[in-house]
Formats: structure tokens, sequence, C-alpha cells
């Protein structure tokens, strides 16, 4: 494609799934993050990598997974939808950590909520920033 007047390329405009597709994503995303949660862990994952808790690491790849999922399936990158998406998920995330209270082998832990809610914002900054190569939409602003 030929550069625009302003010299930047212009983006790419993919075809969005159907909505029942594109809300199918998050929704199987929030089904593993819960039965990941609920289960017990056994032994067989490392406690450590590179001197910080697996379980940080996989707080945060979830949370940031169903944010960005749930910003696509909203197909939009204005920050209104994404303040949205990454409430829902940090919600979402703290209703897990409450399931996790009474479960004996699990531990509900306000540390994993906040980790889940840093997880929600970086997964709706990568939306915004692949967004507007997917068609998304901007707001009024330009995005």
């Amino acid at each position: 494609m030929p550069p625009r007047k302003d010299g930047r390329t212009p983006p790419v405009s993919r075809p969005a799934f159907a909505a029942s597709i594109r809300y199918a994503v998050p929704v199987t995303f929030a089904a593993a993050i819960l039965v990941a949660s609920v289960v017990d862990p056994g032994d067989g994952v490392p406690r450590t990598v590179l001197g910080i808790g697996t379980t940080v690491y996989l707080h945060v790849v979830g949370y940031a997974a169903l944010a960005a999922a749930l910003g696509y399936a909203a197909r939009s990158a204005d920050w209104r939808p994404l303040l949205a998406a990454a409430a829902v998920a940090t919600l979402y995330g703290a209703g897990i950590e409450a399931l996790q209270g009474p479960i004996p082998y699990r531990t509900m832990s306000a540390a994993d909520a906040m980790t889940n809610a840093v997880g929600a914002a970086l997964g709706t900054g990568a939306w915004r920033l692949l967004a507007r190569r997917l068609g998304a939409r901007f707001g009024a602003d330009g995005g």
C-alpha cells in the first residue's frame, strides 16, 4: 500500500469474526483461568523462574490475554471500552481469588489480585498497540 499524505503507512484492515466467535475467545480464556485456579496444582510446576514466582508469570499472562481478548471482542481501541475490559478482567480475577479462599489446597491472595490487575492493564495496552493493525474502531480523537 502506498503511504498516506502524512507519510504513515495506512492500517491493514482485517475482516472481523462474527461477534459470537469474538466473544467465545474471552469466555474460553475465562473458563481456562477458572479451571487452572481451582484444581490442585500439585508439585509439577517449578516454584520460581529467574527469581520470580511461577504463579506471577501465569497470572500476568492469563489476565493480559483475557483483557486483550475482551478488547478484541469489542473491536475497539477507544479508552472507555478498554478500561471496561481491564476492569472486567480485574474483577474476574478478584472473584477467582475469593473463590480460592475456602479451597484447602489454594490460597486467597491480595497480591495475586493485584498481579491480575497488572496483567489486565498490560493486556489492554498490548491490544491498543495492535488494534490499528487489526481494524479496530478508535474514538473521535483518532485513538
